[in-house]
């Protein structure tokens, strides 16, 4: 019972009150229906959403990051997504092969590590595999003929996220 009331106390304060409103009335708006059962379920499922967000994501921990550059980049990934989007349309039209590929990245910190891996996983035509410290394990789309080395492939693969990530940390 103490759980559920020391959970209760981190949620429900005053900076915590208006995203649980906010969240509720998204899910009234996504269930195109205003009812009481509604109300109830979506107040619920967001005070839910704000424990987890508080347990999992304590942006408090994260240090580090110019958060202006990081909105910067949200931006500039966005833009790197589409690029990579016509750039595997054209390999599949080309012929493309999978392979996998070992790279090591110069980002010190762990969230900007994790970052760079869900934004390659977030391109079109790679996947991360594994990520252990400063190497990065990707499944990814080439040629079928490429033989460039691993430095080429890291530059291709890794190139300019990896430089604006850097560029996001202190």
């Amino acid at each position: 019972m103490s759980i559920i009331y020391n959970m209760g106390v981190v949620i429900l304060n005053k900076s915590n009150i208006y995203p649980i409103v906010i969240l509720a009335f998204i899910w009234i708006i996504l269930r195109e229906s205003f009812s009481l059962s509604g109300v109830i379920a979506g107040a619920i499922l967001s005070v839910g959403c704000m424990y987890f967000y508080h347990k999992y994501l304590p942006l408090n921990r994260v240090e580090g990051i110019r958060y202006s550059q990081l909105i910067l980049y949200i931006f500039y990934l966005v833009g790197q997504i589409y690029v990579s989007g016509f750039y595997v349309i054209k390999l599949i039209i080309k012929g493309a092969s999978a392979d996998i590929v070992q790279l090591k990245t110069k980002i010190t910190s762990e969230s900007m590590r994790i970052l760079l891996a869900d934004s390659i996983t977030l391109t079109p035509g790679s996947i991360l595999l594994v990520l252990e410290g400063e190497k990065l394990t990707l499944l990814c789309l080439k040629m079928k003929n490429d033989t460039r080395d691993l430095s080429a492939m890291d530059d291709f693969f890794k190139g300019r996220l990896e430089s604006q990530l850097i560029k996001v940390q202190k």
